[in-house]
């Protein structure tokens, strides 16, 4: 499937990073934009910045139409401790950006999400995950894929000590996932799951987990 424009929101981050690398390189993919605090030091034909604070969504006006969206912001508690702030980015930014592409003509969205995510999780960051997985959904494109990945491998632009303790553990922890959905999962591994489901046509929601991303 020829995605002329393709919409990306987290570019900065683990995954997204990888996802920008994976869809600069596709030939399926013609232009892509990607919304940025923050400018990257990335320079390609087909790569657009536009830079926003995403307090101020006007930014989006200039966009113009667009085939596909690959969400994949997120925060961390630590990064943003106030319940609030947390769920204005995670939930707000996205659904606000989702919204304004389903209203250009987009067809598939793809949502990093995560294992466990459920709106009716006690737990704050399950629960937050799971509310998005819901708006997503509701929004009707006509492709929606969201991949729930548990401990995520790879090096970040920012110290996360706890993650990369966690990191270095992990090879332990997956000898008793046997291959299932809690496994740790590369983020470049990830990335490159998502960026082949743009070749996908067939129709409707798909969850998909471990074992999706490496078939």
């Amino acid at each position: 499937m020829n995605m002329k424009n393709v919409l990306l929101l987290g570019a900065s981050g683990l995954v997204g990073s990888n996802v920008l690398t994976e869809l600069l390189a596709h030939d399926q993919v013609g232009q892509i934009t990607i919304l940025v605090r923050n400018s990257l030091q990335l320079t390609h034909p087909k790569l657009t910045q536009v830079r926003t604070d995403f307090t101020d969504l006007s930014a989006l006006d200039s966009i113009g139409s667009v085939d596909a969206l690959f969400c994949c912001i997120g925060t961390t508690r630590k990064k943003t401790p106030d319940l609030v702030q947390y769920k204005a980015i995670d939930y707000g930014i996205t659904m606000a950006v989702a919204t304004y592409a389903k209203a250009h003509g987009c067809k598939q969205i793809h949502l990093v999400s995560s294992v466990g995510a459920n709106a009716k999780s006690s737990n704050f960051y399950l629960k937050i995950k799971g509310e998005v997985e819901e708006g997503i959904q509701a929004l009707g494109v006509e492709r929606c894929f969201i991949y729930r990945p548990s401990m995520l491998i790879g090096a970040r632009n920012e110290s996360r000590p706890a993650e990369k303790l966690g990191q270095l553990l992990t090879p332990i922890f997956d000898v008793f996932t046997f291959g299932g959905q809690y496994h740790s999962i590369r983020a470049t591994n990830l990335a490159q799951c998502m960026v082949r489901q743009v070749e996908i046509s067939k129709p409707g929601k798909q969850i998909l987990f471990y074992r999706d991303f490496n078939a």
